[in-house]
């Protein structure tokens, strides 16, 4: 009987009840990413508040909003984190929060993908370093990769015609081996007459 309740009250209400049961069972996959998003929000007298958060949310949901395949449900925000005072990051959970948000997708005004988990306490220093550990990991490989010599290359020697003489020179042989030769020589002939 709720059940019927709910379908009515979304078709009275103007709502596409596919686009809002796709976003509740997309709320409940366990897969998580870290998002960080911006919601524009309709206030008392028109005013638009923003609001900007840190947090785990449904992948298949992130997936599903960023191909613009899902403008209209609810959208469940765990974990979630925020700026605070002197540009740190606080976590929401407190004595009167359990840390969870709900957001209607209409009023994400942006919403990106966070490689790693928002440190609370911690700064823009934090995006920095991992940003620099990606860039050292970059330079690293780049630099063993330039270690190794890709290209052969080849020298010529040209010698000069004044040198060619003296390299002539050096490959007859010296008074010593000559004399060293006539000895063996005759030493081979003695021992074939004997």
């Amino acid at each position: 009987m709720k059940a019927l309740w709910l379908v009515i009250l979304l078709a009275i209400s103007g709502c596409d009840a596919e686009q809002e049961v796709t976003a509740v069972n997309n709320n409940l996959d366990n897969e998580k990413v870290w998002v960080f998003a911006q919601f524009n929000v309709r206030e008392e007298k028109d005013d638009l508040e923003s609001y900007y958060y840190y947090a785990k949310i449904s992948k298949s949901l992130y997936t599903q909003i960023s191909e613009n395949k899902l403008h209209q449900g609810f959208i469940l925000l765990n974990d979630v984190k925020y700026w605070g005072k002197h540009d740190v990051i606080y976590n929401y959970e407190d004595g009167e929060n359990s840390g969870q948000l709900v957001f209607r997708i209409e009023d994400i005004a942006k919403i990106d993908l966070v490689k790693v988990e928002p440190i609370v306490g911690k700064g823009t220093e934090q995006f920095e370093t991992a940003t620099e550990s990606s860039a050292e990991a970059v330079n690293e490989a780049l630099t063993e990769d330039l270690a190794e010599p890709t290209i052969e290359t080849t020298t010529k020697l040209t010698i000069e015609p004044e040198l060619e003489s003296t390299i002539e020179s050096a490959k007859e042989p010296t008074e010593l081996e000559q004399h060293q030769e006539t000895e063996a020589k005759t030493t081979a002939l003695a021992t074939t007459a004997s």
